[in-house]
């Protein structure tokens, strides 16, 4: 999508996350010739199946069960075929952290409307994330077990900084325009801030895991937060 962060979850940013399911170019025989357009898309559905094996795989057997024979079977493949398409256990947990993370942007505010607030973008996106957990609590089972496990897999903890790095910017965006427009404080550091806001909906995920719906509060006390003397002239729906 062309979006941003999370398209931990990618609006007012410029970054675009990549096609998460995009193959690198292989020639489709000896002849070397390109991948025809057919031979392409059926490539990318094939790893697709396997990103949403390997996803089912980790929701219920967390990253210690992840087995790639096992995965190969689920997506109806066999072991070699699995391998053309992922090299190894890393690559494919970086497929499945692409594939998380272009569905935390899907319930993403438009950003097309020109009239929508820094703080109803950041409201919106609060909301997005619990609507998403509320439909696919098995997501954030996911997450946690590969946030766990990155404290001990530096190649791990790489996949993840690549991701955060985007859903920061737009966060860093977001925080900038409010403050420029008097919606959120004047003594925020929109890098610090962000930090702040990433670290909170990773504890709120583990925290309210089965209970979405009770993330709501903690996300408004934390927009009051932002707002502080700024909140009197803010304006938007509130969250």
């Amino acid at each position: 999508m062309s979006t941003k962060w999370l398209k931990y979850c990618c609006l007012g940013s410029k970054i675009k996350c990549r096609d998460v399911i995009h193959p690198k170019s292989k020639p489709a025989n000896n002849s070397g010739k390109s991948l025809t357009p057919a031979h392409s898309a059926k490539s990318n559905e094939r790893r697709r199946q396997i990103v949403r094996a390997a996803y089912q795989a980790l929701a219920e057997k967390g990253f210690e069960g992840l087995r790639m024979r096992e995965v190969a079977k689920r997506a109806g493949i066999d072991h070699s075929t699995l391998h053309y398409y992922f090299s190894g256990k890393e690559a494919l947990i970086d497929g499945v952290v692409d594939h998380i993370v272009q569905d935390l942007a899907i319930g993403r505010p438009q950003t097309e409307n020109a009239e929508i607030s820094p703080r109803e973008l950041l409201s919106g996106h609060f909301n997005a994330l619990i609507r998403q957990m509320e439909r696919t609590p098995e997501m954030f089972v996911v997450l946690v077990e590969l946030h766990s496990r990155a404290m001990r897999e530096p190649a791990l903890r790489a996949i993840f900084a690549k991701n955060d790095r985007a859903w920061k910017t737009f966060l860093v965006e977001t925080l900038q325009a409010g403050i420029q427009k008097n919606e959120f404080q004047a003594t925020l550091v929109p890098e610090v801030a962000a930090d702040v806001i990433i670290s909170l909906v990773r504890g709120l995920s583990t925290t309210f895991a089965g209970r979405a719906g009770l993330m709501k509060r903690p996300f408004q006390q934390l927009l009051h937060w932002l707002e502080g003397d700024a909140a009197s002239t803010a304006k938007g729906t509130r969250i």
